[in-house]
């Protein structure tokens, strides 16, 4: 069962929905790609919830979907998990535990305005207890910045937050936490009916350099498969030994400081956003979202059965502050520079803020071409 919502929905997802007939929520989303001809599964309010409380499992592609969820269904277990997961500090403390010597602190934003910094230790992140994307996240490293952040919130939060229900962003408090550091990678897993982890796709978000925050790349190889999908099943199994999850999809953001994985973010009832999720696609050839509905549980050797030695890529690739308005992506060239380039998708919205995304597959003659694409020039790939 999807729920379908801007601001981005796939070709590939809407084959996957078609094909398998799956029930979509009759939104304002799937009613504009009805319009289009595409001949979606549609179910009104009434329908969907009827049929939610047959399958039990359900997957939203956006957090504005939780809102509908959160109004319509009467599974209170459900709405528990998704509003325990969203809240960073709850979560904070239920994994005090496998963490004892992690630092964060909850606060309302009249205490924290005001708060005396002298306690603090540097660098540290302030963020919503309940967010989405990086709106109010702060990663700060001085008193300095300190004051600029507190700025910042006390002038823009309200105004950013506003696009967003507050069920999603949840103004209200502010956590306080220790910066972690090391490589950042990500998970897409769901729990299955008896509560046992499926780890679907796990990536490396690669940097150009310590100060680079962007989305340019994410990576995934058997090499990483290797190395840290017993870890990641390992905090799952016992996160769930606390929550008690079950068919549940969820994607997790960590941070691996050469010891541990700590989470950094949690995102309940879906994957990747913006597609990244698909990267599984074009490995295997199945779609995350119905390997959740469908109860498939893909292993390491099947998904990486020669491919050992490939990375396989997803790329965000900016649209360019000084691009003018008419200009768009040059797949073109792009695809020419590169040598497997396996999926462009450009993205026509201009005020998104990106140019395109695409699947690329680099072997290790060519695994060079990785570092370029973090540094690339995106002026020069805009006609």
């Amino acid at each position: 069962m999807l729920i379908l919502e801007k601001p981005y929905v796939s070709e590939t997802l809407i084959r996957t929905a078609i094909e398998k007939n799956l029930p979509v929520l009759r939104n304002s989303m799937s009613e504009l790609l009805a319009s289009r001809g595409y001949k979606l599964n549609l179910y009104n309010d009434d329908e969907f919830v009827a049929e939610y409380h047959k399958r039990h499992r359900l997957y939203s592609m956006s957090e504005n979907g939780l809102g509908w969820i959160v109004e319509h269904l009467k599974d209170k277990e459900l709405i528990d998990k998704i509003e325990l997961l969203k809240n960073k500090a709850t979560f904070r403390r239920i994994c005090s535990d496998m963490y004892p010597d992690f630092f964060f602190k909850e606060v309302e934003i009249k205490e924290l305005l005001k708060m005396d910094t002298a306690g603090l230790k540097f660098p540290l992140v302030l963020k919503p207890s309940v967010g989405f994307l990086s709106v109010g996240v702060y990663v700060v490293h001085d008193n300095a910045e300190w004051k600029n952040a507190m700025a910042d919130i006390e002038k823009n939060f309200a105004k950013s937050s506003a696009q967003f229900p507050e069920f999603v962003v949840g103004t209200a408090k502010f956590l306080i936490e220790e910066y972690i550091h090391g490589e950042e990678y990500a998970v897409d897993a769901y729990f299955d009916a008896e509560g046992a982890p499926a780890i679907l796709n796990i990536y490396h978000h690669r940097f150009a350099s310590e100060s680079d925050t962007s989305d340019r790349l994410y990576c995934s190889s058997k090499a990483l498969y290797d190395k840290y999908e017993k870890t990641f099943t390992d905090f799952l199994v016992n996160t769930n030994k606390v929550i008690g999850l079950r068919n549940f999809p969820m994607h997790i953001e960590f941070r691996y400081d050469g010891n541990k994985a700590i989470p950094i973010e949690i995102n309940p009832l879906r994957f990747a956003g913006f597609c990244l999720n698909e990267l599984q696609t074009h490995i295997t050839g199945i779609h995350p979202v119905a390997a959740y509905l469908e109860n498939i549980h893909i292993s390491k050797e099947e998904m990486w059965k020669g491919r050992e030695n490939d990375t396989y890529s997803f790329l965000v690739l900016e649209r360019p502050a000084k691009a003018a308005e008419n200009m768009v992506f040059d797949s073109e060239k792009f695809n020419a520079r590169f040598s497997d380039v396996l999926e462009i998708r450009e993205v026509k919205e201009a005020s998104v803020g990106v140019a395109a995304t695409a699947f690329t597959r680099t072997d290790k003659a060519h695994e060079a071409e990785l570092d370029e694409i973090l540094t690339l020039d995106m002026m020069d790939y805009m006609k």
